[in-house]
């Protein structure tokens, strides 16, 4: 009987077996730039109401799983495609330059020449008076990479102290420390429910005439959905604005067709959860390439 009851649990385990691969295999692995996580998680949950048998998961880029992703998502220029790969414009960001609350730079409005005297080893043509400690990513990450690359510079050129972690904890240093500057996606410096900026952070905002005073019509940061207003319908040129590029191996269009569904999801419905999370909408003539 003993050996009868190993029998039928070996067999038990025979059946199960395939149905546990199987699940896993149909596990849909996402990640990416990680600034982008909660937009993504939202466009997850939203499109699994629909279809409860997908399965993601999304990691980190440091994870090991990462290497194996089916979908990614990238926040910064990219250079050499894979022709094999599509690419899929879903969302846009800003980078806003921020300092914390009690710096000499909160509210201070400057020329683009100013931040890039402030922020970059090469020099510019306006000084700076005040004292100020520049914070950046320890990681060559997609949005030092991006703010860098705006201002004719290399992530190398960017001046400071250097934080582990990711772009939060790069906000979290500037919001300790009273004489920081930096820089952050909208997402990150607002408050997503108040839609207000996170505590001890203020924007520095851009003179866009160089008379060195906040006129009205420069003074669109108090309120997300105002800024995110006026960098959809006037952005000004000295904002960097960069899109998020959603990539995936042409081939999982037969193999998981389930892929291609989410990513037109995104580019419908999901295009509504892109304010609340700090994001711009995409050019309509980038929506698909």
């Amino acid at each position: 009987m003993k050996t009868f009851g190993y029998i039928l649990l070996a067999a038990a385990w025979t059946i199960t077996l395939p149905a546990s691969a199987q699940q896993a295999s149909d596990t849909i692995t996402v990640t990416g730039t990680r600034f982008t996580f909660p937009l993504v998680q939202e466009w997850i949950d939203q499109f699994r109401q629909t279809h409860p048998g997908t399965v993601f998961r999304l990691v980190s880029p440091r994870d090991p799983a990462a290497a194996q992703a089916a979908i990614h998502f990238t926040a910064q220029r990219i250079n050499h495609k894979n022709e094999q790969f599509q690419y899929t414009p879903v969302a846009r960001y800003a980078l806003l330059p921020v300092a914390n609350s009690h710096s000499g730079y909160a509210a201070k409005p400057l020329t683009v020449d100013a931040l890039r005297t402030l922020y970059f080893k090469k020099e510019g043509t306006d000084a700076a008076p005040e004292k100020a400690v520049v914070y950046n990513r320890r990681e060559k990450s997609c949005a030092p990479v991006t703010f860098a690359a705006f201002y004719g510079a290399a992530f190398e050129d960017i001046k400071g102290k250097q934080v582990p972690g990711d772009d939060q904890q790069l906000l979290k240093a500037v919001q300790e420390d009273p004489a920081a500057i930096s820089f952050n996606n909208p997402g990150f410096i607002y408050d997503l429910r108040n839609r207000k900026p996170v505590h001890d952070i203020t924007v520095i905002p851009l003179d866009l005439n160089g008379n060195g005073q906040l006129e009205s019509t420069e003074d669109f940061y108090t309120d997300l959905d105002i800024l995110i207003n006026r960098l959809e319908t006037a952005p000004p040129p000295g904002i960097p604005i960069e899109e998020v590029v959603l990539s995936y191996d042409r081939s999982l269009n037969k193999e998981k067709p389930v892929i291609q569904a989410w990513v037109q999801y995104i580019q419908t419905a999901g295009q509504g959860q892109l304010h609340h999370f700090g994001f711009l909408a995409t050019h309509p003539a980038t929506a698909s390439r």
